[in-house]
């Protein structure tokens, strides 16, 4: 949100690899838009070698490689030595920004991350909202896909994804993805002898009409949900069913969006965000960045 620049924060742990340089750039087009202050983290984790006596050496070179991007924002450097996650975590409560943004490699690469399993532990323990960062492979367009529950938070979600969508011109695309209908997947009749002995035409044309019945139901109820809040960006309703994570995958692929924002209930029951335990999956197998919202409880 706008603001005094010293009163919005973003935290942006680098690693030396060349995924930083997108980040650099990410976090300061963002910094310039939300006029916030940038706070470019680096953590030495002391299971690798180095000296103390080197210290101030990284420190010079970590300055020297951030300031060459002509960063417009304004930022400082911060440097530290432990767990990575760790430190983020006791970063997030020293300075209080409004968002972390750090970056994920390629999925083959997972064990390499700077974040590396540390990303799992920052979005679990961490407070406020984070953006996940990813390289993608192909040309995405600019549309940011937002899955819906009717929580409570997903008000939040929805104001914050209007925000974002405006400062990018980007489009919305509200996804809420319900159970599977009951009479979807009867396994047991397509196998059975009466079954068989229909005119297996009709019966296809029964369920598409029955499906269509469904969608539009579901749909419906997502339309008047949205209706009701003062959206300002331009945006696409759908519905899917069938398990959240999947669906999600499929649309996002679909419509080749370029960001996913989704959010979690609350701290301390992550596991029962919109995607329930299957967040994690989303993580690691997206093509996309994704952002991830939580309330302040």
């Amino acid at each position: 949100t706008d603001g005094d620049p010293m009163e919005n924060k973003i935290l942006v742990p680098l690693d030396n690899t060349e995924i930083s340089e997108d980040l650099i750039k990410i976090a300061d087009k963002w910094g310039q838009k939300t006029h916030s202050k940038l706070s470019f983290l680096h953590v030495i984790n002391p299971e690798y070698s180095w000296s103390e006596e080197k210290l101030p050496l990284f420190e010079d070179r970590f300055e020297l490689a951030v300031s060459r991007y002509k960063i417009k924002s304004d930022y400082d450097i911060l440097f530290r030595v432990g767990k990575p996650y760790e430190k983020i975590i006791e970063l997030e409560n020293e300075l209080q920004p409004q968002l972390i943004l750090m970056a994920a490699h390629t999925h083959s690469f997972m064990y390499r991350l700077f974040l590396g399993s540390n990303t799992d532990h920052v979005l679990h323990e961490t407070k406020i909202p984070v953006h996940v960062y990813k390289k993608t492979e192909v040309e995405l367009e600019n549309k940011i896909l937002v899955p819906l529950d009717y929580t409570d938070v997903n008000l939040e979600l929805i104001k914050t994804a209007d925000e974002w969508a405006q400062k990018e011109d980007a489009k919305l695309v509200f996804l809420h993805v319900d159970e599977l209908p009951e009479y979807a997947g009867s396994d047991y009749m397509m196998e059975s002898v009466f079954f068989k002995k229909q005119d297996e035409d009709l019966i296809n044309e029964m369920d598409s009409r029955e499906h269509d019945a469904e969608v539009a139901q579901v749909k419906n109820e997502l339309n008047k949900y949205l209706v009701e809040i003062d959206i300002k960006t331009a945006y696409d309703t759908l519905v899917r069913f069938g398990i959240p994570y999947v669906k999600i995958l499929e649309v996002q692929k679909s419509i080749a969006a370029r960001l996913i924002m989704l959010a979690a209930h609350s701290h301390t029951v992550i596991g029962r965000m919109i995607m329930g335990s299957n967040t994690d999956y989303l993580i690691h197998h997206v093509k996309c960045p994704l952002y991830v919202y939580k309330a302040v409880d």
